[in-house]
């Protein structure tokens, strides 16, 4: 069965891998801000925020996915990973899956996340 991402204008997109579990929580790499090497962490999203840490009992960082740019990275870099920019900052979190399918999941859960929110904002949160 494939995943079925909504937008907020009411379209359905179909053409993605095949997934067999919502993402909810796990581990991806998060490129850090000032050494720029990926690290491992471990995240999930509440509230209209994706949340993240060392471990599962530390993850207390958070970057709010309402109204957030979300984007897949290119090059080299780009293996299975999307930028974050929140609304209103100027910083871009750069994120890493380990697989396509994770990829895909994750970031639907992003955009599902979005689209959730008490704050949700009128911009269409499409996943390709």
């Amino acid at each position: 069965m494939a995943l079925e991402s909504a937008t907020s204008n009411g379209t359905t997109d179909e053409n993605h891998p095949e997934e067999k579990d919502e993402w909810k929580e796990g581990w991806l790499f998060k490129k850090t801000h000032y050494t720029m090497r990926w690290k491992l962490v471990w995240c999930h999203i509440r509230d209209g925020q994706l949340i993240y840490g060392f471990n599962e009992k530390s993850a207390e960082k958070a970057i709010n996915l309402v109204g957030a740019k979300v984007e897949m990275l290119e090059g080299d870099d780009g293996t299975f990973g999307w930028t974050i920019t929140p609304k209103d900052s100027k910083r871009t979190f750069m994120l890493r899956a380990s697989s396509a399918e994770e990829q895909w999941a994750c970031m639907t859960a992003i955009c599902e996340a979005q689209l959730s929110s008490e704050q949700h904002c009128s911009n269409a949160c499409v996943v390709q």
